[in-house]
Order: structure tokens, then C-alpha cells, then sequence
């Protein structure tokens, strides 16, 4: 800015006027500086402020799911821990121990049975290739038969047996054959063979009875445990019978390829 001169008429006037333009391009700049300082400030403090409050709402969040994910880790740990108890308290009150049954030719036979809750149960016997079993539907009984005589034998959990062999049959004309005789002429005959129960008072076996000669037609009997009463099944024959499951309708038999069912009182259905 060019200075004023001395010898002007208004030296005093551009004097004043120089001042006044030198102390606003000093307060100016000044000023202006100090509204962007300003503005900025607020902005940093705004900006600060939100990202204050974006923390604060991470941390309420996760101070809020934290404790949900530890409760529920919580909660399968304890899961896992009542499993793994009872699994452990069952092991540790399950026992086991064998049986030993007499065969009525006197052959002795290792029945097996764990207890669990004070309860014996049978779970089958000690290999024996020579002895073919079934386990009654409660588990308290079983019922075994000899490959080589074909005799039976009930025995349950008290050490009750019971031979339920059919020894003599007597036929429609009242002559009686013995299982013993017949065998000893025909080892291969079928006499009794396969007993399955049928319910905890009934056992289903297959026979070639009531026929004495070689046609190989077998038929099911039953006994009851009660009566000791043996029984054929009928109508039911076939030249193959075997013995399924114990179902609503009662035992299920497979005859020739198709299935009937065995009740307990001997009939015999589809």
C-alpha cells in the first residue's frame, strides 16, 4: 500500500484511511482463522462425540449378548456334565454276573445277566454252539433247547427251571411214541426245535408232530408255562417254519415265505 505523502492537503485523511485498511487486513485474517479453528473443533469434538457413542452402544451390545452366550455355554456345559453323571451312575450301578442252568441231560449252561436299579435281567448265555435260546419279552426268563437231544429248558432270573420238553406223544389212537425212541430210530426227525416266547406264559416251537413218518412236514406248537399244557398251533404247517418277532398280533411266523401270527391261546392268523 503506497504511503501517504507529507505535502498532501489530506495527509490526515489517507493517514486514518492507511490505519484503518492495515488493521483490517490484520483483524481479518484473524478472524477468519479463527472460525475454521472453531469450526473444526466442533467437528472433532461432534465427530469424537459420535464415535464415544458408537462405543458406548458396542459395548452396551455386547455387555448385553456376553452374558447370553455365557449362559448358554453355561447351560450346555451343565448338560453335558447331568449326562455324563448319569451315564457314570448307570455304569456304576450296572452288575453283572452268570447263571448256571442244568440241561435235563445235565449239561451245564452259563446264563448271563446284568443288573441294573436292583433289577436282574437276562442278556443271553455263554457261547454254546450246541444250545439255541430266545430271552421272554421282560427279560427275567429264558428258554433254551438242545441241538443234539432237542430238549427244552425254562430258566428264569430266581434260578426257577423247568424241563418243558415233550417227552411222549400220545396220538389220536392212543398210542405213544417217546421222543427218546423216535429220535434214537430217526435222528433227523424234528421233534422240537426253534422254542421262541410268544409272551412271558407261552413258548412257540416248530415239530414234525403229530406225523411219525418222513414227509417233513413241520408244524407249531406252543406250551404253556402255566399248565404244562403242549398244544399245536392251527392251522398252520409248512415244510419250512421260522419264528420272527413278537408283535400287536402276536408271534410272527414265517411259513414257506408267508408271515401268520401266534397268539398266546394257539390260533394261528394272518
Amino acid at each position: 500500500m503506497k504511503k501517504p505523502s507529507m505535502f498532501s492537503k489530506n495527509y490526515d485523511k489517507e493517514v486514518k484511511r492507511r490505519k484503518r485498511i492495515i488493521i483490517l487486513m490484520i483483524i481479518v485474517p484473524i478472524i477468519g482463522l479463527s472460525i475454521f479453528l472453531t469450526t473444526n473443533f466442533n467437528g472433532l469434538l461432534s465427530k469424537s462425540k459420535d464415535n464415544k457413542e458408537t462405543r458406548e452402544v458396542v459395548k452396551e451390545k455386547t455387555n448385553t449378548e456376553k452374558p447370553k452366550d455365557l449362559q448358554a455355554a453355561a447351560a450346555l456345559k451343565a448338560e453335558v456334565a447331568l449326562k455324563a453323571k448319569a451315564e457314570a451312575d448307570l455304569k456304576a450301578n450296572a452288575k453283572g454276573g452268570t447263571l448256571i442252568a442244568t440241561m435235563p441231560d445235565g449239561e451245564k449252561i452259563s446264563v448271563e445277566y446284568n443288573v441294573v436299579a436292583g433289577e436282574k435281567n437276562i442278556k443271553g448265555i455263554i457261547s454254546n454252539k450246541d444250545i439255541l435260546y430266545d430271552i421272554s419279552p421282560s427279560k427275567k426268563a429264558i428258554v433254551m433247547q438242545s441241538k443234539s437231544n432237542q430238549d427244552l429248558l425254562y430258566f428264569d432270573v430266581n434260578k426257577i427251571s423247568k424241563d418243558i420238553t415233550k417227552k411222549v406223544y400220545v396220538s389220536s389212537k392212543n398210542e405213544n411214541f417217546s421222543k427218546q425212541d423216535k429220535l434214537s430210530v430217526s435222528p433227523n426227525y424234528i421233534w422240537s426245535i426253534n422254542p421262541k416266547f410268544i409272551d412271558e406264559d407261552n413258548i412257540a416251537y416248530v415239530s414234525e408232530l403229530p406225523w411219525m413218518n418222513e414227509k417233513k412236514q413241520q408244524y407249531i406248537w406252543k406250551i404253556n408255562l402255566k399248565s404244562n399244557v403242549h398244544m399245536q398251533a392251527k392251522p398252520a404247517s409248512g415244510i419250512i417254519i421260522t419264528f420272527k418277532s413278537i408283535t400287536p398280533k402276536g408271534l410272527e411266523a414265517n411259513i414257506d415265505g408267508n408271515s401268520v401270527y401266534v397268539n398266546s391261546l394257539g390260533e394261528v392268523t394272518k
